[in-house]
């Protein structure tokens, strides 16, 4: 094995994992490093001083601009599929947004607007997609939404409710959306605006 290589690509890796959003960059370093080793290992028994330099370019790459496998598939149930084919998502869109790790999943991509009613919309849209792959069921809780909210700073406690009450809002799930009140599922408008909105998160990772 040459160890000189070795070290001068454990280093780029180093420079690769730094580009990527701070919360990743411990999983995006040891994801390369293990293919970095592996493809060592892998071509030991040929030529000990060699590995496949353009698989890893590819990894690397991909690391560099958000796209590293970060966790294993993303579940699609029957209901997330149905959504897929409705809307036109792909499975590639699902992966610029969100990774699935430990039976969760995470945003990577978030609601970036300034206006709050727009957020809250927003999340509450996220939280049925994130519901959907976990519990295969498009819906969300209005509770789930304030909290989610008030951590991201789209919450707006006199006008929370009345968000969900206009009437272009209320469309987008298949019942009222009231505080401690039941999950609602998304409605074909709640599905339609959800799907734009992962669109435009992917577009912009």
């Amino acid at each position: 094995m040459n160890y000189d290589n070795l070290k001068d690509e454990i280093k780029s890796i180093a420079e690769i994992a730094d580009g990527v959003p701070e919360k990743f960059r411990e999983r995006c370093f040891e994801l390369l490093l293990q293919h970095l080793l592996g493809s060592f290992r892998k071509k030991n028994g040929e030529d000990k001083s060699k590995f496949n330099d353009e698989d890893f370019q590819s990894d690397a790459e991909d690391a560099s601009k958000g796209k590293f496998e970060r966790s294993g598939p993303i579940p699609t149930p029957s209901q997330v599929k149905v959504f897929l084919q409705k809307t036109g998502v792909t499975a590639a869109d699902l992966a610029q947004i969100l990774i699935y790790e430990d039976n969760e999943v995470h945003f990577v991509q978030e609601p970036t607007t300034q206006k709050i009613a727009r957020g809250q919309i927003e999340w509450a849209l996220l939280l049925a997609l994130k519901n959907g792959i976990t519990t295969n069921n498009l819906s969300v809780d209005p509770e789930s939404v304030r909290s989610i909210c008030q951590e991201k700073g789209f919450y707006d406690k006199t006008n929370f409710s009345n968000y969900f009450k206009s009437p272009k809002n209320a469309a987008l799930f298949q019942g009222p959306m009231e505080p401690q009140g039941q999950a609602q599922k998304l409605s074909p408008e709640g599905q339609k605006a959800l799907g734009k909105l992962i669109k435009e998160l992917a577009a912009s990772s």
